[in-house]
């Protein structure tokens, strides 16, 4: 057997005894029943720990207007969310429109009829579960939607710190610039990332290594298969020339592909390895 739903909770306000006990007649089989005289008691227990599900509000109080109740209800962030269905004499016009505007969800006229009643408290009820499961499941997507990105960029910083701290050069190269350098690699070739980022290949490759990498780069861009690690040089800010070992592979770089480089000076007792 499925487990049985907790009874919801309902608050009458009401100044007329007589009224109390009609209304209380009609819904105390389907619901837990509270009741209230007077504006006071209306809000003391509208805030309480366990609030009504929903509020019976005659527009006519012991000490309070109800009218003045439904708006200070409505003004609470606390209590603002809870379904106000207003209890009234046949209303002029103006007066429904008044309600309405407060934040009321619904009006019933005297004399009540249990069928009416009982609709139009299902009605909101429901509406009312409707929009909390519906403000739950939006709280828990922007809840996970906040963990994945806090361990993206977690990721991103982890990542980042590897690159940065790098014993090699690394670097994105698109269109034949560098958008991006770790600080081996400026080192490497002697000049600042400012100086870097947004550089020109020419700026330290000979034109030579510049046509053969040219070539390189477009035929990974264009999905030719080459060999990722080889042989190229690069010229050092102060006009050295320096023999260097490339990995290069193709990444996507917003709506293109560009080369993600890994670059490694050959030491001279390593140089043989290259020789052609």
């Amino acid at each position: 057997m499925g487990r049985p739903q907790s009874r919801q909770r309902l608050l009458i306000a009401d100044a007329n005894p007589a009224n109390i006990a009609d209304l209380k007649a009609m819904l105390v089989s389907e619901y837990d029943i509270n009741v209230a005289a007077d504006g006071v008691e209306v809000i003391r227990l509208a805030s309480s720990l366990e609030p009504p599900g929903l509020i019976l509000l005659n527009t006519v109080l012991a000490t309070s207007d109800g009218y003045e109740v439904c708006r200070t209800l409505k003004g609470d962030r606390s209590t603002m969310d809870i379904p106000i269905i207003l209890l009234a004499e046949p209303t002029p016009e103006d007066m429904e429109a008044k309600g309405f505007e407060l934040g009321a969800a619904d009006y019933i006229i005297k004399p009540f009829k249990p069928s009416v009643v009982k609709a139009r408290i299902r009605t909101h009820l429901e509406l009312k579960r409707y929009r909390d499961n519906l403000e739950h499941r939006v709280k828990k997507q922007v809840s996970e939607l906040h963990e994945e990105i806090q361990e993206r960029r977690d990721v991103e910083d982890t990542y980042r710190a590897l690159v940065e701290y790098a014993k090699d050069g690394i670097a994105i190269i698109h269109d034949f610039k560098v958008r991006y350098a770790n600080p081996a690699f400026c080192k490497m070739i002697g000049f600042s990332e400012k100086e870097l980022i947004g550089a020109h290949l020419k700026k330290f490759i000979s034109e030579e290594e510049f046509i053969k990498n040219t070539q390189r780069y477009s035929h990974r861009i264009a999905g030719i298969n080459l060999p990722r690690i080889y042989k190229s040089q690069v010229i050092h800010a102060n006009g050295i020339t320096i023999d260097v070992e490339l990995n290069v592979c193709v990444v996507p770089y917003g709506r293109s592909l560009a080369a993600l480089v890994f670059m490694r000076s050959i030491r001279e007792e390593e140089a043989w390895k290259y020789t052609t």
